[in-house]
């Protein structure tokens, strides 16, 4: 019994001087997946990262040739060039000749004694503005110029007298009334805007206060005698 109890004895005691020796074959150790990283990052080289340089800011784009040819060919404003003192009476003149012809034609064919006496007015303040107009060129060694303003003007009131020409009767009063608010509203416009700014010569610009204080009393008139003839 003593000698069984020794025998177990030696072979364990063998046993473990095997084991400390590093006898036999072990399995390699493992990294326990819960393992803390190192604390030492991999370079961007180790990483196999790729340095990108940021794109650069796009050069602002110029008008095309092709831009700049299709601008340098627009037509100018002939317009906008203001009118000289010779433009401006010629605008005044042909204005005044426009509503002289219709005034006579009006009291020959109109029907309504309301349209006959507008046209009266019409008649003799036109003419007296136009005889001022023509002292003024007069005095100041001046010429008669056309413009585009007054080329305008003259087409215009040339239609508008045709126009009348054909009509009778009562659609001849109404005709002639809303072509006196409509030319005197243009005459009107283009004294505010383009006359008065721009005239040079004093005697012209004392002319011309005169003249925007008749036609505006002249639109009212036509307009009040619109709005009667609608009733």
């Amino acid at each position: 019994m003593r000698k069984s109890i020794q025998s177990i004895l030696g072979s364990a005691t063998v046993a473990l001087v095997i084991a400390g020796c590093g006898g036999g074959s072990a399995e390699p150790s493992k990294t326990p997946d819960n393992a803390p990283a190192s604390s030492t990052p991999p370079s961007a080289m180790d990483a196999g990262t790729t340095m990108l340089t940021p794109p650069a800011t796009p050069a602002p784009v110029s008008a095309s040739s092709n831009d700049m040819a299709s601008t340098e060919r627009m037509p100018s404003d002939s317009s906008a060039t203001p009118p000289t003192d010779e433009q401006i009476l010629t605008i005044v003149h042909v204005a005044n000749q426009g509503e002289i012809e219709q005034a006579k034609l009006a009291q020959s064919k109109a029907k309504d004694p309301r349209v006959k006496k507008l046209a009266a007015m019409m008649q003799k303040d036109h003419s007296a503005a136009d005889g001022k107009d023509l002292s003024i060129v007069k005095r100041n060694h001046l010429d008669l110029s056309p413009s585009k303003t007054s080329t305008d003007l003259e087409s215009g009131a040339n239609d508008n007298t045709q126009m009348l020409k054909g009509a009778s009767g009562a659609d001849f009063d109404k005709s002639y009334v809303d072509t006196q608010v409509k030319e005197h509203q243009e005459v009107l416009d283009a004294i505010d805007q383009k006359l008065v700014p721009n005239a040079k010569n004093s005697e012209l610009r004392t002319y011309l206060a005169e003249v925007r204080t008749k036609v505006a009393m002249h639109l009212e008139h036509a307009k009040d005698l619109q709005a009667e003839l609608a009733k």
